[in-house]
């Protein structure tokens, strides 16, 4: 027997497809007989079968491989699962047929399957047998016999056994499905180029086994003729657990050790992704050298080119020789003085992603190695000179610099060791709890007093000057210390506060972050906190609590719990940075919060009637809805705060207030005074109370080119509670259109089965010919307490609010006024 395998009829039928031709037999386990058409399969063999009344197939087979087909036939017929057979057939005049039986058991008392002739010989058919089967199920070689096509007739115990393929996945397939996508095609060509002009190839390859992983493999491949048919006998050597015989070898632009492309290969597939690249983005080339305590170490230099292939942060990697390892890495391109650091995360994320799958061992020997890093439109324009840029750079590594990163150009490697040298800074501060805390006043627009102070972190440097406050934050997130900084700068604040209270009132709170962009996770965040509010609050009822990344909090999962814990300990709970990611609306519906902010990026050069006012309003609206409190930050000019203010927010920090003081400053935190006597005092300035605060800014409008019937549409369709619809023409508004409009020009017989064709003329009508012109158009400065006055004059509502270019704003309906005139009571 060469091969047996087990699956399914249609895998069967599938793996003989295309073979010449077959025949159909079955076995009858009760009768013990097998039935075949008799006159069929001598034509199909090229001979005479013996004139006997049934099982004329195992008349040609010899007694080892009756008794095996038979047994298999049982055991198909047993399982009812489809089996294959291969073995040698003996024909008259010492003709020899080696072919294939396929067969499923149908029933429990049926077999059916084909036979398919693969080979014919001419020799002693009990020799030639015992020959064949100890030259092609050898215990040394693997062995594949290929057909002229260069698909796969048959394969040996070794190989499937090496390779993890059955004999059934390999049957009729390519031999190039076997080829490591390692090799360029180029290569592949090359070796049978050879093998038809020669007669064959010797040589080292690497193939893909069934779990997908590639093996280096001695071959031999060899083109041999039987009977004027072509055939290819494959020999193959596995190279896997010997494999100093492969260290250095190169072989299509691949070293076959770590099977990682060449230098020349690699700087090619370098060159060729720089033509193609996107003019974002920044290309850069790692060259690193392991230090591994054996320096033969094969087994773990092919491990870790095992894992540097799959780095998702690598673009390409390679070997180089001599055991440099080089990778490219790509980065955003920013116009920002943040470059250096974007390049840095990236390398960063490279070598932590390769030491988490790699590995202790494989983690050690890279720090006690060097890293050289050329950047591409930094220290050359040329892609081919990144590999000996990088490698120079790692070159001129001196030895007590292992494990740092050397730049090839000079200005990024300053700036990485200055990068590094605030890092080890940063670290020194944290631990130590040497952060310096610094309060930002926060007031109430109704009162214009301060009535808590935002606790922020500030870090002097070594010379006892402030650093930047924002890279230093920066910093600690990379470094994952934010939840160190938060606990260090809380726990000072927590307990400066009495001070504080002690100094300007009892009534003031303070405000202390958590960042939930942490490893940490949000439980163990929210614990945390829970922490040092119990170990240090003494009045947590003038406590806040901002959650910092609020997209980080699963509303769904018991963090909401935590949340509540805190807050029944008086504790306020703020989200931070609210409006730059949108998924945080779903929180507030939980009730588990009690403040928002509103991020700076919404409030800088806020202009009403602008994207981010419309933004702004429908976050400050919902929330109150939610009964929850609004704070906008980083507000610094009078324009910002008049159009906040309008808007109804609650609380306003800012520059225009007061920057961000340290405790033995904080007295000035009301100096604000002055200023806010001179914004008072301005017409416009009492926004708050003006009329944009109950207008409405999201009623559907339509255009006067749109019809009577599309406005009954509008309003019968339930989804608005609609009293009038306005008429907008670019951004002008040129009326309104109500209930009274369309009952008095559309009859009650529309849609209906009475409907005549003066009821369909007249639904047709645009709106600019039947709706309301002179509806009154008021500024978005009016003040509310002019409402009294301007109903007393006689103006009719609705009023159409605009702005200083005259552009629509919203509406103001009489159920709007109503409902403003009933809040003040």
């Amino acid at each position: 027997m060469l091969s047996q395998y087990k699956g399914s009829e249609s895998d069967i039928r599938s793996a003989e497809h295309g073979l010449k031709s077959s025949i159909a037999w079955s076995w009858d386990i009760k009768h013990h007989k097998l039935e075949v058409d008799h006159q069929a399969l001598g034509d199909l063999l090229h001979s005479k079968l013996p004139d006997i009344t049934g099982n004329v197939i195992l008349s040609c087979l010899d007694y080892k491989d009756q008794s095996r087909f038979i047994d298999l036939i049982k055991q198909a017929c047993r399982n009812q699962e489809a089996l294959t057979y291969a073995c040698c057939m003996t024909l008259d005049g010492d003709q020899c047929c080696y072919a294939n039986f396929s067969f499923s058991g149908e029933t429990s008392l049926t077999v059916t399957g084909h036979i398919t002739p693969l080979l014919y010989f001419s020799v002693s058919t009990a020799l030639f047998n015992e020959f064949f089967q100890q030259l092609f199920e050898n215990p040394h070689h693997g062995v594949l016999l290929l057909d002229a096509t260069k698909s796969i007739l048959a394969s040996n115990t070794y190989f499937l056994n090496h390779t993890g393929y059955s004999a059934r996945q390999l049957l009729n397939k390519p031999i190039h499905e076997l080829d490591s996508d390692k090799h360029s095609d180029d290569f592949h060509h090359g070796i049978w180029q050879d093998v038809e002009s020669k007669g064959y190839w010797s040589g080292v390859v690497l193939i893909t086994q069934q779990d997908g992983k590639t093996i280096p493999q001695d071959l031999t491949l060899q083109k041999v003729s039987f009977g004027g048919v072509c055939y290819y006998l494959c020999y193959y050597l596995d190279l896997s657990k010997n494999l100093y015989r492969v260290a250095d070898v190169e072989l299509g632009g691949v070293e076959l050790l770590t099977q990682l492309p060449t230098e020349a290969q690699f700087t090619q597939l370098v060159a060729k992704r720089w033509m193609n690249d996107q003019e974002d983005t920044i290309s850069m080339v790692v060259a690193f050298v392991p230090k591994f305590n054996q320096v033969d170490d094969f087994e773990i230099k092919s491990s870790l080119s095992e894992h540097l292939a799959r780095n998702r942060v690598a673009q390409l990697v390679g070997y180089i020789g001599n055991n440099h390892f080089v990778a490219c890495l790509e980065c955003a391109k920013t116009d920002s003085p943040n470059q250096v650091r974007v390049i840095h995360q990236t390398i960063r994320k490279f070598f932590s992603l390769l030491n988490q799958s790699a590995g202790k061992v494989i983690h050690k020997a890279i720090l006690r190695g060097k890293v050289g890093v050329s950047v591409l439109g930094h220290d050359t324009y040329n892609p081919k000179l990144l590999v000996s840029h990088a490698v120079q750079a790692l070159l001129e590594q001196n030895a007590n610099s292992r494990g740092q990163i050397t730049f090839y150009h000079g200005a990024i490697h300053k700036e990485v060791l200055r990068r590094k040298e605030l890092e080890e800074w940063a670290t020194k501060l944290i631990r130590s709890q040497s952060v310096e805390v610094y309060y930002q006043p926060i007031v109430d627009v109704k009162t214009w007093d301060v009535v808590k102070f935002e606790a922020l972190s500030r870090f002097k440097g070594p010379n006892g000057k402030i650093l930047n406050t924002q890279e230093m934050v920066t910093i600690a997130e990379d470094l994952d210390l934010v939840s160190d900084l938060d606990w260090c700068v809380g726990k000072k604040a927590l307990e400066e506060l009495a001070d504080i209270q002690a100094r300007f009132g009892q009534s003031l709170g303070v405000t202390i972050n958590r960042s939930l962009n942490t490893k940490l996770d949000v439980d163990e965040v929210l614990q945390s906190a829970e922490s040092l509010i119990y170990q240090y609050a003494k009045t947590p009822d003038l406590v806040t609590i901002e959650l910092t990344e609020s997209a980080y909090f699963d509303s769904e999962s018991r963090q909401s719990a935590l949340i509540r814990n805190i807050r029944r300990k008086g504790v306020s709970i703020a989200i931070d940075d609210f409006g730059t990611g949108y998924s945080s609306f779903s929180y507030l519906s939980d009730s588990n919060f009690d403040l928002l902010k509103i991020d700076r990026e919404f409030v800088v050069d806020i202009k009403v009637g602008s994207h981010k006012y419309f933004i702004v309003k429908m976050i400050t609206e919902l929330a109150h809805t939610l009964s929850v409190k609004v704070v906008a930050e980083g507000v610094e000019t009078r324009h910002e705060l008049e159009v906040l203010c309008g808007l109804g927010v609650d609380f306003i920090q800012g520059y225009f207030f007061s920057k961000p003081l340290p405790l033995d400053e904080l007295e000035k935190a009301w100096g604000y005074y002055d200023k806010l006597e001179d914004f008072l005092s301005r017409t416009s300035s009492m926004r708050r109370v003006g009329i944009l605060s109950i207008t409405q800014t999201h009623v559907p409008t339509l255009s006067p080119r749109d019809t009577l019937e599309q406005a009954q549409m509008l309003f019968d369709s339930g989804h608005f509670d609609l009293r009038v619809v306005p008429i907008i023409d670019g951004q002008s508004c040129l009326g309104v259109v109500g209930r009274k409009e369309l009952n008095y020009h559309i009859t009650p017989t529309l849609g209906t089965k009475l409907e005549t064709t003066r009821d369909l003329t007249l639904a047709k009508k645009r709106l600019n010919q039947v709706m309301q012109p002179d509806v009154y158009k008021i500024s978005y400065q009016t003040k509310l307490i002019e409402i009294s006055d301007l109903i007393r004059s006689g103006i009719k509502l609705p009023w159409i609010v605009e702005n200083e270019l005259g552009e629509y704003l919203g509406i103001v309906t009489t159920q709007d006024v109503l409902n403003y005139f009933a809040s003040l009571r």
